[in-house]
């Protein structure tokens, strides 16, 4: 049986390196969406010699497994991992999957796994030059958004984040969660916040009249992408716009954005495709039959 416990501030430097060899874009694999979201998930994780296992609880049950990242024999990695399951009673599940990891185990084990995309949790992933400048017809309606705020909204700056303006960051988020449904993230930006400079964290704030009315957390996923974590806005509806299209303009290192996935809501996934994804980044969860 797999040694799993929760992961800590401690574990970083061992997944990230596992994480770069893997070469894989997705937003669930990095080590700050690991730590941040293991309580609200219920994360855990596990190593052995040569590979690092994920998994997620419900009801302090294993619901489900990631991929194991292995610089050995994936076969033996997912054994192991259904080895596990079988040990602990539960489904041998394995989600999350990109194209080549859903590749590579139909080669494997044929029939004996079965495989089915997860709409939901598929990352949208843009070119960051695209949204930086919104060029061509299909970006008119958020250069219109733009250019309404900036007419009604003159007295306008933005500031990275930095401890001098934490509680601004979080003053956003306490109104955000005011006006709409409490997602449980408070804690867990508080948290990002805690340890920003430790997970390599980065982002802006936006004011109008000297209030901050929406904020952008992101972080390094490789050297081509960095991932959106948290994107907060209240009060102004273009607001959005803005903060997204000057996120762009400022971390001109990146060739391409995460945003992450939709989660299934018909807004959310109506919202993400408006900006054009260069790359729906496709995940799958796997069923074995062994």
């Amino acid at each position: 049986m797999l040694d799993f416990r929760t992961p800590c501030m401690d574990d970083r430097e061992l997944i990230e390196s596992f994480v770069k060899e893997s070469g894989q874009s997705g937003c669930d694999i990095t080590f700050v969406n690991t730590y941040l979201w293991r309580e609200h998930y219920d994360i855990q994780v596990a190593f052995d010699s040569d590979t690092y296992y994920k998994c997620y609880l419900t009801d302090g049950e294993i619901s489900g497994y990631t991929l194991p990242i292995t610089r050995g024999s994936l076969k033996r990695a997912v054994d192991n991992v259904i080895a596990d399951a079988h040990e602990r009673g539960v489904r041998p599940l394995i989600g999350l999957l990109n194209d080549n990891a859903v590749s590579a185990l139909n080669e494997l084990y044929g029939d004996k796994v079965s495989i089915e995309p997860s709409r939901e949790s598929f990352d949208y992933i843009y070119d960051r030059e695209a949204l930086a400048t919104l060029s061509g017809k299909k970006y008119h309606a958020k250069r219109n958004h733009i250019s309404r705020f900036l007419r009604n909204h003159p007295d306008n700056s933005f500031a990275e984040i930095s401890p001098d303006n934490y509680d601004d960051v979080m003053d956003i988020v306490r109104r955000w969660i005011l006006a709409g449904e409490d997602t449980g993230e408070e804690k867990i930006i508080r948290d990002a916040l805690e340890h920003f400079e430790e997970l390599g964290l980065f982002g802006l704030l936006l004011y109008v009249d000297g209030r901050a009315v929406a904020m952008t957390i992101g972080s390094r996923i490789n050297d081509d992408i960095c991932d959106v974590n948290f994107e907060k806005a209240v009060d102004i509806d273009e607001a959005y716009a803005v903060i997204n299209n000057a996120f762009a303009k400022r971390y001109a290192d990146f060739k391409y954005i995460n945003r992450e996935e939709d989660i299934g809501l018909e807004g959310l996934r109506k919202s993400k495709l408006s900006y054009h994804p260069q790359i729906l980044y496709s995940k799958s969860t796997a069923l074995f039959d062994l």
